[in-house]
């Protein structure tokens, strides 16, 4: 039999403590988090996922304080917790990702698998098993940092948009408004209207209503009859109230149609109906999820039992010291003070690779004037710079090119971005966004300076389709490629580290090609090869181991 001891800190010295390790240990993981942000930031369809690590920290505590706050964490917290900082490091310095049918990508480890590893560790350190047990639900409710996958939101989300054009759509033509002949663009005039856009489906606020109810029915307890459709309904209840949004929002149009002043605040009144009809939303919600957990308490048999405490060991006389010393060589309090300690003594050591990191960058960022591009490549002209920046860091230096109008017709655009990273592999960043590609392949295309080989994949996202090729110049030559078997590819890659950039006059530059269609219906054996001649085309007079040249000397 084991004797269960308290600490001697109060709840709220616990809870700070926890809190503590919880953020500083973010530094162990601190590429994953970067990944994390940057997915939340630019992407609204997972935005949500932003509030989930709250929310099961929360949960956590609710759990804890349930079993009073025992800190019989054990040691095995911190193991996991150092394997998946290794992990997190060796992830670091090498790209794995696996493709399927080159149309899935997963690069490993996923993303929501590294919250739920690192929010399990947490709970092993500080409660053990025991609060592992009563804190399940939370500590796997962190895969949903990713609330979707993108192979959801192909499948689900592009066929939701256009229903929702068509409802919008049929709404207007019943009002007696006629509309342009674009089935996603509903113009009143020509300089006013709307686009519906993925994010116009509803499938934010029934992801926002559908991770409510998952969280409500843990913790009103529902059984598993009710809560299926509790869950199932707050989706379904997202997606009716955005039409209602999109039908509100079409009168709205029809009334602002003489009204100029109108007109320049459709977007807050667009803001203002949805947070109406969403706040209408959660209250249908609360109110039904409410009745039915009284229903339920009236009429189930019993509810959840509360964990029983373990009966107390029966007294005796305590033997003497000389002869039975105590089996506890640290007391509870100093057993928590060590854990704690060891975690931030981590953290420490790889806060102060991130820093140096960061520091590297940015003197690499101040050190020199950044090369610019030139004003023709071609046929092709510039019409524009910008530089694409993260946490503070240049990504990619791009421009903007065209071709010559034929015809009275403006040419085709193709964006060139160069990457003044060692190494920063376009692909990975987008499945760190869950973006997936509807086409994946190879590129080899003829240059002024010679052949190249890209590695390129196609994207739709509902309101453009973009062809995105990427290649590496180093060592006097342009290739990318991966080896692919019939039905699986795996991509791996080990970048330079270590050498500082000033000094590194060999790197490897990358270098980034865009080319984009506001056809989102077309399929992508159709779109995929215009594009591909638009990005030849524009090859053909492109140089690229000379325009990579100076950012490989700085």
């Amino acid at each position: 039999m084991s004797t269960r001891f308290s600490s001697k800190f109060p709840p709220r010295t616990i809870i700070a403590l926890a809190t503590l390790c919880a953020a500083v240990g973010l530094l162990t993981i601190w590429p994953s988090v970067q990944s994390l942000f940057g997915i939340w930031t630019t992407d609204d369809l997972k935005s949500m996922g932003m509030v989930v690590p709250l929310v099961s920290f929360l949960l956590i505590l609710r759990a804890w304080k349930e079993l009073g706050w025992e800190t019989e964490g054990s040691w095995w917290g911190f193991i996991v917790l150092a394997a998946s900082a290794a992990l997190m490091f060796l992830r670091d310095q090498m790209l794995l990702i696996v493709t399927i049918n080159k149309d899935w990508l997963l690069q490993l480890p996923p993303l929501p698998l590294v919250a739920v590893v690192y929010a399990a560790g947490m709970v092993l350190l500080f409660g053990g098993t025991r609060l592992l047990r009563a804190a399940w639900f939370p500590v796997l409710f962190m895969w949903a940092v990713i609330p979707v996958p993108q192979t959801f939101s192909r499948i689900v989300d592009l066929p939701l948009q256009h229903a929702s054009a068509t409802v919008a759509r049929a709404w207007a033509h019943a009002l007696g408004q006629p509309l342009t002949q674009d089935k996603l663009r509903l113009m009143f005039t020509p300089e006013f209207g709307m686009f519906i856009a993925p994010g116009c489906n509803g499938i934010r606020g029934s992801i926002t209503l559908g991770l409510a109810a998952v969280v409500v029915g843990y913790v009103y307890r529902f059984r598993w009859y009710v809560y299926a459709p509790i869950v199932a309904g707050a989706v379904l209840l997202g997606y009716l109230f955005n039409f209602l949004r999109l039908c509100l929002l079409v009168v709205y149009y029809k009334i602002a149609l003489p009204y100029p002043w109108l007109q320049d605040h459709a977007k807050m009144a667009d803001y203002i109906i949805g947070g109406c009809l969403f706040l209408c939303a959660l209250t249908i919600f609360f109110t039904v999820a409410n009745h039915l957990r009284n229903d339920l308490t009236g009429t189930t048999s019993e509810p959840l039992p509360e964990p029983l405490p373990e009966p107390l060991p029966e007294p005796h006389p305590d033997p003497p010291a000389a002869i039975n010393p105590s089996p506890q060589a640290n007391p509870p309090h100093l057993s928590l003070l060590l854990r704690v300690a060891a975690l931030l003594a981590m953290a420490a050591i790889f806060g102060a690779e991130v820093l140096h990191q960061h520091r590297v960058d940015l003197a690499a960022e101040a050190g020199q004037p950044m090369p610019t591009l030139p004003a023709r490549v071609g046929n092709f002209t510039l019409q524009r710079t910008w530089d694409e920046q993260q946490f503070g860091i240049t990504v990619y230096t791009w421009g903007d090119y065209a071709a010559p109008t034929a015809n009275g017709v403006p040419g085709a655009h193709v964006m060139l971005g160069i990457s003044p990273q060692t190494v920063h592999d376009a692909e990975v960043c987008h499945i760190a966004r869950g973006e997936d590609p509807t086409w994946h392949g190879q590129v080899i295309a003829t240059t002024a300076g010679g052949q190249v080989e890209l590695t390129a994949a196609t994207y739709n996202n509902g309101a453009i389709q973009k062809l995105e090729a990427s290649t590496v110049c180093d060592h006097g030559a342009c290739r990318q490629y991966s080896e692919t078997s019939q039905h699986m590819t795996l991509i791996y890659a080990r970048p330079h580290r270590g050498i500082p950039l000033e000094a590194d006059t060999t790197r490897p530059i990358p270098v980034l090609l865009k080319v984009e269609s506001l056809d989102v219906l077309a399929p992508e054996n159709v779109i995929q090869p215009q594009l591909a001649a638009t990005l030849t085309t524009f090859l053909k007079g492109a140089d690229l181991l000379s325009l990579t040249a100076p950012y490989g000397k700085r």
